[in-house]
């Protein structure tokens, strides 16, 4: 829902015009502006109106005897709850926006009102009285929220395209963040590709005033996890209970004032989700599933979601619109690297934003997914790796590390580069092993792209450094499994998944809402034992066995396919030309950031079957046009000649 901008100290009415309309697409139902001219602060909102459709919902959103300035992007689902509080408290306010809960929350309890708050949600608070700006992102990060500090002031908004309105913002790179792009196709934590522009991380608040800037973590400390081992009886019972949660998430997340319809794409997840809708009478108006023509994605290993989405939609009388893939074009990618705001080499967001174009075209503003599912409770195919680490032993290890590489090579397709991804994750220790996890291109190989004194710019910077290495000290003792389950949650989810999401279904102008990352199921899922999640070569164990009464065998036992695409046959296919101009190109050898024979090697190698290299080449590829799009001379367009900046409110 939405989308958010605004500066301190730094800014004017033209800039918060300009913000707003690189938002725009955010929020397709409304505007609005709010500026203090003495205290040379602005607020943008651009609206995607979910609940509470009238005008008395329109932000920003004066509270409290006008004393704060409110605007919001996410849903509160508990909204109602905490409005009856504030009402026996004495506070009026617009009862049927969960906005409107947000200014009396705060004026009654202070940053200790974040945590009540259960939802999805990036917000900012003016103070009028503090001259105090108060900036929130959510716990596990579905909403993204960037910011960059300007001398005594601060910018802020949901994407990062929006800070770059301010044409005199610093845009050195970040050579770090963009290792980290081409290693895990993502950056972890604060960084981005420009060092001036920051993530604000999920669960943290920045607090602004003229000369103070404070960055904090408004979380409780998470619950440890649970040492409990299997027994049949708690299985059971930690089951029901799970379902029994889970419907409440699901049924609550489905508060709404527009249609709601959900991803299906015939596995646990999504499935599990529409069914739990079915059953609290909360029936999706359509549900969607891509699906492909192309033998690329079955010789890569990826399954063909549509028959089982087909069965399992039919089997609950829900309506299911099959979205087709074909390969995409030079002009595809260029549209996905401006949507996504940072240089992210996956294809799933194309399929995101289809499904999400589909549903807005038959009304549907709000997605329900099952997104988040598989980092909850293990489901995919490193959890496995961390179980089989912790289960077998130093020997074990040991065999793998040694012994696998000799056995894969050769071994051609998918189950070759398994194997030797498998490889390379044994053969560090514990920590070095959870961070290959999340390589999707080896790090060293990844680096060899990059120029020399990109390298060198790399090795000065302490390791120490490193988000995902930052974060492990917290769950230092505790079992491997949940030391990686606690990584997806702190980086691979929020930067990578969620990012994509948002962006990708927002660019059309629709929410999509995320029933597993639900704070009640995030805190069930902690006291589950691990060995209830992963159980022989079952993922998901504990979650199925919830399901088993809902869902059928052929959806519970189908083995795990992933949202991929068949990049391997794209590269050497229709995507060849748009490499190798990119890559011949002028700018790729001027601006110096790549070893330019090392990509050329790489394609060619890739290309030759010598290699599997192709989600390197798109890294690459992505890389590139985002330098294109975004840091040569920021060729975005303001379009600010659209807005009427006379008409905008000033105050004093």
């Amino acid at each position: 829902m939405c989308g958010i901008a605004g500066y301190l100290d730094c800014g004017d009415a033209l800039l918060l015009a300009a913000m707003s309309e690189r938002i725009s697409h955010r929020g397709p139902d409304g505007e609005g502006f709010w500026t203090d001219a003495s205290a040379r602060v602005g607020l943008a909102h651009r609206r995607l109106a979910i609940i509470d459709l009238s005008d008395a919902a329109a932000q920003p959103m004066s509270s409290c005897e006008d004393r704060y300035q409110v605007i919001f992007n996410g849903e509160i689902y508990n909204y109602r709850e905490l409005g009856r509080d504030l009402q026996r408290r004495g506070y009026v306010f617009n009862v049927g926006s969960d906005t409107a809960v947000l200014g009396p929350l705060w004026d009654a309890f202070g940053a200790a009102m974040i945590p009540m708050l259960n939802g999805i949600f990036a917000f900012a608070i003016w103070d009028r009285r503090e001259r105090s700006l108060f900036v929130v992102r959510d716990g596990q990060g579905v909403k993204p929220l960037y910011y960059a500090r300007v001398g005594r002031g601060m910018l802020f908004s949901s994407e990062l395209k929006a800070l770059l309105a301010y044409e005199a913002l610093e845009k050195s790179i970040d050579e770090l963040a963009i290792a980290s792009y081409l290693t895990n196709l993502w950056s972890p934590g604060e960084r981005t590709p420009f060092k001036s522009i920051r993530k604000l991380p999920p669960g943290q608040m920045l607090t602004a005033r003229l000369g103070h800037f404070e960055v904090s973590d408004w979380r409780p400390a998470p619950r440890g996890p649970s040492q409990t081992g299997f027994s049949r009886n708690s299985a059971a019972r930690q089951a029901q209970a799970l379902l029994e949660v889970f419907d409440a998430c699901v049924s609550d997340q489905c508060i709404s004032d527009v249609p709601i319809g959900a991803f299906l794409s015939g596995g646990v997840d999504s499935s599990a989700v529409v069914a739990s809708m079915v059953a609290t009478g909360h029936r999706p108006r359509n549900t969607y599933c891509i699906g492909f023509d192309s033998p690329g994605f079955e010789q890569e290993g990826f399954g063909n979601d549509l028959p089982f989405a087909r069965a399992f939609a039919a089997s609950l009388g829900v309506g299911l619109k099959p979205i087709m893939i074909e390969e995409p074009s030079a002009d595809d990618i260029e549209a996905l690297v401006y949507t996504l705001d940072e240089p992210q080499a996956d294809p799933a967001p194309l399929y995101v934003a289809a499904v999400s174009q589909a549903a807005r075209a038959d009304g549907i503003k709000v997605l329900m997914s099952g997104t988040g599912g598989d980092d909850l409770f293990s489901g995919y195919r490193r959890h496995r790796s961390a179980v089989l680490r912790a289960r077998t032993g130093s020997i074990a290890v040991n065999a793998i590390k040694y012994v696998l590489p000799l056995a894969a090579k050769g071994v051609p397709g998918p189950l070759g580069r398994r194997l030797d991804k498998l490889a390379y994750m044994f053969a560090g220790d514990e920590e070095e092993f959870l961070l290959r996890a999340f390589e999707f291109n080896p790090r060293t190989q990844a680096i060899a792209c990059l120029s020399p004194g990109c390298r060198a710019a790399i090795a000065t910077t302490a390791e120490a450094s490193s988000w995902l290495t930052r974060a492990m000290q917290r769950t230092r003792g505790e079992p491997l499994l949940e030391r990686m389950l606690d990584l997806e949650m702190q980086g691979f989810l929020p930067d990578h998944n969620l990012n994509y999401t948002d962006k990708a279904a927002m660019a059309h102008g629709v929410e999509v809402r995320v029933p597993f990352l639900d704070q009640r199921l995030v805190a069930q899922a902690r006291t589950i034992p691990w060995q209830l999640k992963t159980r022989g070569l079952s993922e998901k164990w504990l979650l199925k066995q919830a399901m088993a009464a809902r869902l059928p065998a052929s959806v519970l036992r189908r083995k795990k396919t992933g949202f991929g695409a068949p990049m391997r046959s794209w590269i050497v296919g229709p995507m060849r030309s748009m490499v190798e101009d990119l890559i011949l190109s002028r700018s790729i050898r001027e601006r110096g950031l790549f070893d330019v024979g090392a990509v050329r090697r790489l394609v060619d190698d890739t290309v030759a079957g010598r290699r599997d290299g192709a989600y390197l080449v798109l890294a690459v590829v992505m890389v590139e046009m985002w330098m294109r799009k975004f840091a040569d001379g920021n060729r975005l367009g303001t379009e600010i000649a659209r807005v009427d900046c006379a008409a905008l409110p000033v105050h004093s």
